[in-house]
C-alpha cells in the first residue's frame, strides 16, 4: 500500500509539472507566427549608374545651398519688393529656381514617370531564411521611392513571394508606414489578400497628404495666427528643435513685427508664387509617380493642370498617375474592406495634436505634423489642431441615430443600445469619443481597429508601439481596441520617456503653449528686448 501510495505520488507530482509546460504548449500553439514583411516609409539612397555616387538625399541638403545663395536672393527680393513690379517678382522667382532646381536635376524622371541616366536605388537583398520567432525587421522591403506605387507593388509582390519561399509560410504578415501605405495600398488592389494574414497601417496616406497639395496646385498660403500655433504647439522629429524660432519670433512679436513680417512674407510669396510654381515642383519631385500618390482626391485635377499642362511631354507620366488615382486611392476603402471580408484582419494607426507646417489653407486640420488625421483614420471625426469638438456635436454623440439604451450592458467593454428601428444592438457612439474631446473615432471605417495616438511626431516610432504590433500579428484572432486596457483606442505619447499611456481625461498629454527657449538664444533676445526699452525710453517713445 505504501509503495502504491509512492507511485501515485510520483504521478501527481509529474502531472503537476508537465501541466505547466502543456498549458505552454497549448498557448503556443494558438499564437500565429509568421513572417513580417515591413514597408517602411522613409526614402532610400538614389544611386548613379555606376553606384559612386549618392544622388539623393541631397548632400550638402538644399538649405545650406540657399543659405549660400542668400545674399543674392535678398538683392532680389529687395529690388521686387521696392519696384513691386511684376517683371521685378519674375526675376526673383527665377534667382530662386535657378538656386534650387540644379540640384535635384540628377533625379528628375523622364515624361513617361520612369528613371533616367540609370539612377536607381539598391535592390532588395534575398530574405533571410527563417522559420520561426518572425520580428518586425526580420524582413524590410526598400523600394524607390520616385517610382509609380505599381511598379513599387510587383517589386513589392516578388519579395513577399522570396519571403514566403525560405520560410516555408504562406502567408505573411504586413505593415505599410506613411508612403510605404501607398506600395502596400496598390498591392492589395492588384494582387489581392490571400498571402497576407494580417495588415497594419501605421501613419498612412490614404488620401494623400494635403500639406503636398499646395507645392502641386500652387495654393500655398502664410497665415499668422497658424504660424503662432505651430511655434507653440509643434514639435517635429524631422524639422528639429523649434527653440532659436521661437525666441527671435517672441522679439519681434513683443515689438509687433512678427505679424508684419509673416504678411510681407505671404504677400511675397503670392506675388511670385504664379512664375515659381509649378515648374519648381516640376523640378523638385513632381515627375516622381510615388509623390503624385500624396496628392489628395481633391487636389488632383488642378494639381493635373497646374504642375502637368504639357500633357504631350508627360503623357506617359500622367496615365501612370491618374491610374493610381483612379483604381488605388478612390476605390480603397471597399478595397480594404473586400480583404477584410476575405478573412485578412487589420489594424490602422493614427495620429493626432500635431500642427502642420503651416503652408496651406488646410493647415490647422487635426494631423501629426505631416498627414491629417482624417485621412490616416479613414474617416476620424476632429476638430482644428489644438482644439476639442464642439458641444453641440459631443451632445449629438449620445443622442442621434439612437434607440433605447440598454442599461449596465456591456459589448466588448463597452455600453451597447437596442436601436428601435431595427431591433439590433449596436455600440453607442459616444464610446468612441477620446477623453480629451477631440476625435471621434465612431466615423471611421473601422472603428474598432483604429487606433489614435495623441502628441506623436509622424516620423516617431514608440517602443511600445513595437510590442503591440507583435501582440496583434501574433494574436489567433483580430485585435480590436478594447481587447488590451494597456492599450486602448485613445493613448498619449510622453516623448520624453519613449512611452504612451491612455487619454483618461481634458489634460491628458497638454502640451504646454512653448515661449521662448531659455537658451543662449533667449537671453540674446531678452537683452534686445531690455536694451531696446531702454532706447525707445530715452528718446520718449511709447508703443
Amino acid at each position: 500500500m505504501k509503495k502504491i501510495c509512492k507511485c501515485m505520488l510520483i504521478v501527481m507530482l509529474a502531472l503537476l509539472m508537465l501541466l505547466p509546460a502543456a498549458s505552454q504548449i497549448a498557448q503556443a500553439a494558438t499564437i500565429v507566427d509568421l513572417p513580417i514583411v515591413y514597408v517602411l516609409g522613409k526614402y532610400n539612397p538614389v544611386y548613379n549608374k555606376d553606384e559612386t555616387e549618392v544622388l539623393y538625399p541631397l548632400n550638402p541638403p538644399i538649405a545650406e545651398t540657399v543659405k549660400d545663395n542668400a545674399r543674392e536672393l535678398y538683392a532680389a527680393y529687395q529690388v521686387a519688393h521696392q519696384t513691386n513690379s511684376d517683371a521685378a517678382w519674375k526675376s526673383f522667382a527665377d534667382k530662386i529656381y535657378n538656386v534650387i532646381a540644379p540640384r535635384y536635376e540628377a533625379v528628375m524622371m523622364d515624361g513617361n514617370g520612369n528613371p533616367r541616366n540609370g539612377t536607381h536605388t539598391l535592390p532588395n537583398a534575398l530574405p533571410q531564411t527563417k522559420t520561426r520567432s518572425f520580428w518586425l525587421h526580420d524582413y524590410q522591403f526598400a523600394y524607390d521611392s520616385r517610382l509609380d506605387p505599381y511598379e513599387n507593388a510587383r517589386l513589392l509582390n516578388t519579395y513577399i513571394n522570396n519571403v514566403l519561399a525560405v520560410t516555408g509560410k504562406k502567408q505573411v504578415q504586413l505593415i505599410g508606414r506613411c508612403l510605404g501605405s501607398t506600395v502596400v495600398s496598390t498591392y492589395l488592389t492588384e494582387y489581392g489578400c490571400s498571402k497576407v494574414k494580417t495588415c497594419i497601417f501605421y501613419a498612412p496616406a490614404f488620401n494623400g497628404v494635403y500639406m503636398m497639395d499646395g507645392f502641386f496646385t500652387g495654393d500655398l498660403d502664410l497665415n499668422y495666427s497658424k504660424i503662432q500655433t505651430f511655434l507653440k504647439k509643434g514639435y517635429s522629429d524631422e524639422l528639429g528643435n523649434f527653440d532659436t524660432l521661437r525666441s527671435v519670433a517672441d522679439a519681434l512679436d513683443k515689438f509687433s513685427l512678427w505679424g508684419w513680417g509673416v504678411d510681407s512674407a505671404n504677400d511675397a510669396l503670392q506675388k511670385s508664387a504664379k512664375y515659381l510654381f509649378p515648374r519648381l515642383t516640376l523640378a523638385i519631385f513632381g515627375t516622381w509617380p510615388g509623390h503624385w500618390a500624396m496628392i489628395s482626391k481633391d487636389a488632383f485635377n488642378k494639381a493635373l493642370q497646374t504642375t502637368l499642362s504639357d500633357t504631350k511631354t508627360y503623357a506617359g507620366l500622367i496615365s501612370k498617375v491618374k491610374r493610381y488615382q483612379t483604381n488605388v486611392m478612390a476605390k480603397f476603402p471597399q478595397t480594404l474592406e473586400n480583404c477584410r471580408q476575405q478573412g485578412m484582419r487589420v489594424a490602422i494607426f493614427s495620429k493626432y495634436n500635431i500642427p502642420m507646417i503651416p503652408l496651406s489653407p488646410a493647415s490647422d486640420m487635426q494631423a501629426d505634423g505631416t498627414v491629417q488625421l482624417t485621412t490616416m483614420s479613414l474617416g476620424a471625426t476632429s476638430g482644428v489642431v489644438g482644439g476639442t469638438l464642439s458641444n453641440a456635436y459631443i451632445n449629438s454623440l449620445k443622442d442621434k441615430n439612437m434607440g433605447d439604451f440598454v442599461s449596465e450592458s456591456k459589448a466588448n467593454g463597452k455600453s451597447i443600445y437596442l436601436d428601435s428601428r431595427t431591433n439590433a444592438t449596436a455600440v453607442r457612439r459616444s464610446n468612441y469619443l477620446s477623453k480629451d474631446n477631440m476625435v471621434d473615432a465612431s466615423t471611421c471605417q473601422y472603428p474598432d481597429y483604429t487606433w489614435f495616438l495623441k502628441n506623436c511626431p509622424h516620423a516617431r516610432y514608440p517602443s511600445e508601439i513595437n510590442q503591440l504590433f507583435l501582440t496583434i500579428f501574433r494574436s489567433p484572432t483580430q485585435y480590436t481596441v478594447t481587447t488590451d486596457p494597456n492599450f486602448p483606442q485613445f493613448m498619449v505619447f510622453d516623448k520624453d520617456n519613449d512611452k504612451v499611456n491612455p487619454v483618461t481625461g481634458p489634460d491628458a498629454g497638454k502640451v504646454e503653449e512653448q515661449t521662448s527657449s531659455s537658451s543662449f538664444f533667449k537671453k540674446i533676445a531678452d537683452w534686445i528686448i531690455d536694451f531696446s526699452n531702454k532706447i525707445m525710453k530715452f528718446l520718449g517713445i511709447t508703443r
